[in-house]
């Protein structure tokens, strides 16, 4: 009887075994959940030339708009468990929005499974040139005396909760004007419709070195390897805590089986390890990483519990 049952469940368990060995025998759909041109749509462009060369199949960007990068982590998160679709996520829908909103159609932690992180950027508060500050003390001194308009790539976004954070530290008075996107947050800014936004660094490099915008500083612990004359906000009085950063990682639907998930993880990390690949992330101020899944979700546990506690103190809810 155990050898029937054993042969039986061979039976069950080949073809799913050889298909996972045999992927990905068709394109790969990678969802990123913002617009073309954000810095997650960067990152994801670059990894998906490196892994249709690794694997001999397309590796094809699906942007996925809306919800604060919801709706995008939700068809992967309520997809199929083929290994024909991956998210490339940044942390508002994998680490803040739990946080932020009284109802999600996902559970970020449970319905999608870590396989990498790819990158991480730090935040960058940059203004229009013809603000009339140039520093994060003379921000903080004219947005208490006046309103003061940001942009961010959308509601209850890293971005988002930065500027509500200083708010909140400094009782300042800096006005959110969400985007649906990265793009459109810096282009207003560059236009002037807003003095001044709260963007990744990808999505500004461009106009900061033409510039067409100035930053006033870096929202990370340590300034940007990319640019160190920017000054990080943890070196201002008053900002020492101060720690956000937007990073992007690959996760699966849970269920995905294992080997493909290994065969991703193993070439996502040796195209973050080819010199040319590194060099386009860091001329985007994209720090490559590369960790481990294990590595992954501890930390998307450890960036979910310090976002809870700044939701708490900042006391920011979306309907």
């Amino acid at each position: 009887m155990l050898q029937i049952l054993t042969v039986g469940l061979c039976l069950l368990l080949g073809p799913a075994a050889a298909s996972a060995q045999e992927w990905p025998q068709r394109p790969v759909r990678l969802v990123v959940p913002y617009p073309a041109g954000g810095g997650t749509d960067i990152v994801a462009r670059v990894l998906a030339q490196k892994l249709g060369d690794a694997f001999g199949q397309r590796f094809v960007i699906e942007n996925k708009t809306g919800a604060s990068g919801m709706i995008g982590s939700q068809t992967v998160a309520k997809g199929e468990t083929d290994g024909s679709t991956f998210l490339v996520a940044s942390p508002a829908e994998i680490a803040l929005n739990q946080n932020l909103f009284p109802e999600m159609a996902y559970d970020p932690l449970k319905d999608l499974t870590p396989v990498t992180l790819l990158a991480w950027t730090p935040l960058v508060l940059a203004a229009h040139p013809t603000f009339a500050v140039s520093n994060l003390v003379e921000l903080v001194k004219v947005a208490r005396a006046q309103p003061v308009d940001f942009s961010s790539p959308g509601t209850g976004s890293a971005h988002h909760l930065t500027g509500e954070y200083v708010n909140k530290l400094q009782s300042t008075r800096l006005v959110h004007v969400p985007y649906r996107g990265a793009a459109p947050a810096v282009s207003d800014a560059v236009g002037g419709q807003v003095k001044l936004t709260i963007s990744g660094m990808p999505p500004v490099v461009q106009f900061l070195q033409a510039r067409k915008l100035k930053a006033l500083a870096v929202t990370s612990k340590r300034r940007s390897p990319t640019f160190p004359n920017i000054p990080a906000m943890a070196e201002t009085a008053g900002f020492e805590d101060v720690d956000f950063t937007n990073w992007f990682g690959v996760l699966a639907r849970t269920g995905t089986p294992q080997p493909i998930l290994d065969k991703l993880a193993k070439a996502a990390v040796a195209a973050l390890k080819d010199p040319q690949v590194r060099d386009i992330l860091m001329t985007q101020a994209a720090e490559p990483v590369g960790n481990t899944s294990a590595e992954f979700r501890d930390f998307i546990h450890a960036e979910s519990a310090k976002y809870a506690k700044i939701v708490e103190l900042t006391g920011i809810k979306v309907k």
